[in-house]
C-alpha cells in the first residue's frame, strides 16, 4: 500500500508537472498577441507567470527524478520516463527564453509579416498541447499516443512553413540588415518550441514500441 502511494504521488506530480507546460504553452500565445497589439502591463504579467512556471516546473521535475530512484519505481521505464520529463523540460525552457527576449529586446516586425506571426504563434502552441496529450497518454493511455504525436508533427511542419514565409517577407522588405538578423533570429528561437516538442514525440514513439514488444 505504501508503494502503491509513492507510485500515485508521482503521478500527480507528474500531472502537476504536464499542467505548467500546458498552461505556458497557451500563455506563449496570449503573450505574443499582447505584443503585437503594444499592451506591455498585460504582456509583461504573463511573462512572470511563465516565469514562475518554469522555475516551479523545474522543481517538480527534479522532485520527480528523486522519488523515482529513491522509492525504486517503476524501475522498468525509470530509464524513458526521466528522459521524457528532461525533454519536455526544454519545451517549457523554450517558451521562457522567448518571451523575455522579445520583453527585453522589443523586436520590430514588418506588417507585412503579423498575419505569418499569429499564425506560426498559433501553430506553436496547438504542438505544445498536443504534446502534453501525448506524454500524458503515455502514463495512462498509451495506445493514443500516435494519434497525438501525429498531430504535433503536423504543427511542426506548419510553424516551418509560416517560418520560411515570415524570413521571405523579412529580407524582401528594405529594413536595414542587423534588423533583418535579429527577427531571424527571433523567428528561429520560436521555431525551436515545435522542434522539441517533435523531438520527444520521437522518444515517445520509439518508447511505445517497446512496450509493446
Amino acid at each position: 500500500m505504501a508503494f502503491l502511494n509513492k507510485v500515485k504521488q508521482m503521478e500527480l506530480k507528474i500531472d502537476e508537472y504536464l499542467d505548467l507546460v500546458s498552461e505556458s504553452g497557451i500563455l506563449f500565445a496570449q503573450i505574443i498577441a499582447f505584443y503585437i497589439a503594444k499592451k506591455n502591463d498585460l504582456m509583461c504579467e504573463k511573462c512572470e507567470i511563465v516565469r514562475t512556471n518554469e522555475r516551479t516546473a523545474d522543481e517538480h521535475r527534479i522532485e520527480i527524478e528523486q522519488h523515482l530512484y529513491k522509492y525504486t519505481l517503476i524501475p522498468e521505464n525509470r530509464g524513458d520516463v526521466l528522459s521524457i520529463l528532461e525533454n519536455t523540460d526544454k519545451v517549457i525552457n523554450q517558451i521562457k527564453l522567448i518571451v523575455m527576449t522579445m520583453s527585453i529586446e522589443k523586436p520590430e516586425f514588418p506588417e507585412s509579416t503579423i498575419p505569418y506571426i499569429e499564425l506560426m504563434v498559433q501553430s506553436t502552441a496547438n504542438a505544445v498541447e498536443e504534446l502534453i496529450k501525448a506524454v500524458r497518454a503515455f502514463f495512462h493511455n498509451f495506445h493514443l499516443i500516435n494519434d497525438y504525436t501525429h498531430k504535433v508533427f503536423f504543427y511542426e511542419k506548419e510553424v516551418d512553413d509560416y517560418s520560411e514565409k515570415i524570413r521571405k517577407e523579412v529580407f524582401d522588405s528594405k529594413i536595414d540588415l542587423t534588423r533583418k538578423l535579429h527577427l531571424k533570429q527571433i523567428i528561429h528561437e520560436i521555431e525551436m518550441i515545435s522542434d522539441y516538442c517533435q523531438a520527444v514525440c520521437d522518444k515517445l514513439i520509439i518508447y511505445t514500441i517497446k512496450r509493446q514488444l
